[in-house]
């Protein structure tokens, strides 16, 4: 699982990476609260979304665990944007 970082610009566009753009529908569901969202596609099911978010879940429990482990944030960026989690 890669962790992705973007920017919204100024005008409020919020550049969506390549490779999510790729892998999802151009039409798309956003669900959110006051720290997160999930974007999905439209025709996804509430039960897959609800399965992937756990997935993800369990994916931060594991980088909040390594992060404690390393005594560190847990990132590298990898120059491009795009940063991933740190093994040891």
């Amino acid at each position: 699982m890669v962790e992705l970082k973007t920017k919204i610009t100024a005008s409020g566009v919020l550049y969506i990476p390549k490779e999510l753009r790729e892998a999802f529908s151009r039409e798309m569901k956003i669900i959110s609260n006051a720290t997160a969202a999930v974007f999905f596609p439209a025709n996804a099911t509430y039960e897959d979304v609800l399965q992937s978010l756990d997935i993800i879940e369990r994916d931060i429990r594991h980088r909040i665990k390594l992060a404690g482990a390393n005594g560190r944030k847990g990132l590298l960026s990898n120059g491009k944007g795009h940063e991933t989690t740190t093994q040891g």
